[in-house]
């Protein structure tokens, strides 16, 4: 579903997202272009962008609030895919326009609304960024390969350092300090996505601070402590980095 609640939008240079989306990658002029098809909307916390299964007629780049992406089972049983926040792109160009997953407005939510016919044609002329997207749907892939391995083959602990390192990086400003870890998802959605229970993500992360990798300032923000002991506990090869990420 498309939200009615329509908003004012920042101009593109004070867009908060503008440095980590698609965005990015446009000139001033196909900035302006891309401006004049895009229609601002906000969804309060809580409310459904759209569902899974539902015809997906639009693409929204996220430029404030987070967004949680879920797949419900044949027996009723929910996976968190994913979360998305500023930068990201909800919706993509594909065969069917059939929605995977739900997607679901963890705060409330700005967004930079595109037809999805509209937004197609405006890629068929742009061939970087027709690039660009084809890069970041490669890096996706492979980050799902990833969490398949993930969920396939390690212990609890290895998941939920795996998720912190992840989330360490995920809507980082240049300024912010990366030693500080903004946590905004709660412990049953982290569960979810790692398929573990609420109890076992509590006593890893109970864990984490008893042997110094991590100290809590409050339910939501936590100081990485020991950033080496949790990328090498993680599995790791390289330190993760900040990319953009497309939710279908």
């Amino acid at each position: 579903m498309l939200c009615n609640t329509k908003m004012r939008r920042p101009e593109c240079k004070d867009c908060p997202a503008a440095h980590m989306s698609i965005c990015s990658h446009l000139d001033r002029t196909a900035i302006e272009e891309f401006r004049s098809l895009a229609a601002g909307l906000c969804y309060p916390a809580g409310v459904a962008v759209f569902d899974q299964g539902e015809a997906l007629n639009h693409l929204f780049i996220i430029t404030k609030g987070l967004t949680r992406l879920s797949h419900l089972t044949r027996d009723g049983r929910r996976q968190i895919i994913g979360f998305l926040g500023p930068g990201d792109l909800l919706g993509g160009i594909k065969r069917s326009s059939g929605a995977y997953c739900s997607a679901e407005a963890m705060t409330d939510i700005e967004v930079c609304a595109f037809e999805r016919d509209t937004f197609g044609e405006f890629l068929q002329h742009h061939a970087d960024l027709c690039f660009r997207l084809l890069v970041v749907a490669t890096d996706e892939i492979e980050a799902q390969y990833d969490h398949s391995v993930l969920l396939a083959r390690k212990q609890a602990p290895e998941r939920v350092a795996a998720f912190l390192m992840m989330l360490s990086q995920r809507w980082r400003k240049s300024n912010d300090d990366p030693n500080v870890l903004h946590i905004p998802m709660p412990r049953s959605d982290i569960a979810d996505h790692l398929g573990l229970t609420i109890e076992t993500v509590s006593r890893v992360l109970t864990r984490f601070k008893s042997n110094g990798y991590i100290e809590f300032r409050g339910p939501k923000t936590a100081i990485l402590k020991n950033f080496a002991a949790l990328t090498y506990l993680a599995g790791l090869e390289d330190e993760p980095r900040s990319r953009m990420v497309i939710g279908l």
